[in-house]
């Protein structure tokens, strides 16, 4: 089972999340960096959740793209 994620904690892994509102928006996808904190959204506040789709490597993390 996916494991959701609340505003404030701390993002384990960067990727893509799967966006959940409460009920105000259909879901969504958004890209999120290895530890940022999951934002609240302006509408439903902490009631909103990110589900894990895709983990992702960073580019500026790769050691064929550092320091281009």
């Amino acid at each position: 089972m996916a494991q959701d994620f609340k505003p404030g904690q701390k993002v384990p892994s960067s990727g893509v999340y799967r966006v959940l509102h409460k009920d105000h928006r259909k879901d969504h996808d958004a890209t999120l960096r290895e530890g940022e904190q999951f934002p609240t959204c302006t509408v439903c506040d902490h009631d909103v959740r990110f589900r894990l789709v895709q983990s992702a490597n960073l580019i500026d993390r790769d050691r064929d793209f550092v320091g281009e």
